[in-house]
């Protein structure tokens, strides 16, 4: 009986390495049967996320060939190879087809890559796919055919494939989650219909929902199969997500890029989604350390949520206030719905021990009163973590649960 290594390893080649070192670093996998046999990811190339790097068409660095050669030509070998991720590169037929033809690859990024005009291709069991900054849709059209009744999880980093009557999408029946940003530009700008629409009618079993960017038309497709639903806060309205209710949405994640999307109309998102998702039973917001009162009004006011977590960010000028909800967000807070309350708290200043304690006063103090905490009679359940910006390192872990005589326990 043969046993494969339990580490499993990833190969990093960036464009900026010596040629030679590249090469030698991609022989010492290639020639190490251990090594080969546990690779389990490949990144390779230099992401351009710069202004220079949306103008189409562009000049491609003939970088790593030998590299890319060697390496590619080894991964028919790499038995335990899920992802492979090819940064501003060009990629011939044979490195394409050597690639799709992994036995074990799950999951192919492709970052400026300029992808080869192929008609055959081999027999893949590719299930996710990334594209980043590719914006002409006949590049990548044959791939995303070739792979329309396996793919589960498509995701598209500004490829604004314009005008969308030309996407000419094939069905995708498998298709279940789907991350789209788009950014507009000068010369991509279009009026009409979303591109975002277009996919998701051909994928009519996507559950799952991450939308990021700007939009020049609303977002309307798969309100009957959306389950899970990631956006910003601001992207709430009627001009994104159109009019009618998301029906079968049990979780939504909102970020909270601006103090403005919840200072100045806080009562507003509040009610968009009591009226468009009904249905949630799982809230997510990442906010400012000021908002978090706010956030626990607006959670207390959806009937049907019973799970909140709170990514709470804090800096040092904002540390000790917090904003108070008005009066027309605290006469709709349910009495009882909300029974799980899950905090994330990262910290961008170093004075750790004063943000925990802050953070444990606040759980104390606002949260768990009794009829008057903002909490809610319901609350059973508190997790909380504190961490550092930077290293993202958690440094406190607390968890709490609601003792019988209603005082809280602190579990070990």
């Amino acid at each position: 009986m043969i046993f494969r290594p339990l580490i499993g390893f990833k190969v990093t080649i960036k464009s900026g390495e010596s040629p030679k070192y590249a090469l030698r670093k991609a022989l010492v996998v290639t020639r190490n049967s251990t090594i080969l046999d546990s690779v389990v990811e490949i990144d390779i190339g230099k992401s351009t996320y710069t202004s220079k790097g949306f103008l189409w068409p562009r000049k491609f660095p003939y970088l790593l060939t030998p590299t890319l050669y060697t390496l590619v030509n080894a991964i028919p070998a790499m038995r335990q190879l899920h992802t492979v991720q090819l940064k501003d590169l060009i990629l011939s037929r044979m490195y394409l087809h050597t690639i799709l033809s992994s036995p074990s690859l799950i999951h192919l990024i492709l970052d400026t890559v300029q992808l080869p005009k192929i008609g055959i291709f081999p027999l893949t069991r590719l299930r996710k796919l990334t594209l980043t900054m590719m914006p002409i849709w006949e590049i990548v059209q044959p791939l995303i055919t070739e792979l329309a009744t396996s793919l589960e999880y498509l995701e598209l980093q500004w490829c604004p494939f314009t005008p969308p009557s030309q996407l000419h999408l094939p069905s995708l029946p498998c298709l279940q989650e789907i991350r789209y940003n788009h950014q507009y530009y000068s010369q991509s700008i279009f009026l009409g219909e979303n591109p975002l629409n277009e996919i998701l009618r051909s994928a009519s079993q996507v559950t799952h929902l991450h939308v990021t960017g700007h939009f020049l038309a609303p977002v309307t497709a798969c309100q009957k199969s959306l389950q899970h639903l990631t956006t910003s806060i601001w992207m709430l309205s009627e001009h994104v997500f159109g009019i009618e209710p998301f029906p079968r949405l049990m979780h939504l994640s909102l970020d909270f890029f601006r103090f403005t999307d919840m200072v100045d109309r806080p009562f507003a998102p509040s009610s968009f989604i009591c009226d468009h998702f009904p249905m949630i039973t799982s809230l997510h917001l990442s906010i400012p350390w000021v908002l978090r009162n706010y956030a626990m009004a607006m959670a207390r006011s959806q009937h049907n949520v019973q799970v909140l977590k709170l990514d709470l960010y804090i800096r040092d000028w904002i540390m000790d206030e917090g904003i108070v909800p008005d009066d027309p967000l605290h006469r709709v807070m349910l009495a009882a719905a909300l029974h799980t309350l899950k905090l994330e708290v990262v910290q961008s200043h170093r004075d750790l021990e004063r943000g925990a304690t802050q953070c444990i006063r606040w759980v104390f103090d606002d949260v768990v009163p009794y009829v008057i905490g903002l909490g809610g009679a319901g609350l059973t359940r508190i997790d909380l973590s504190v961490s550092r910006f930077v290293e993202r390192e958690r440094i406190l872990s607390r968890q709490w649960r609601k003792a019988p005589n209603d005082g809280w326990k602190t579990l070990e």
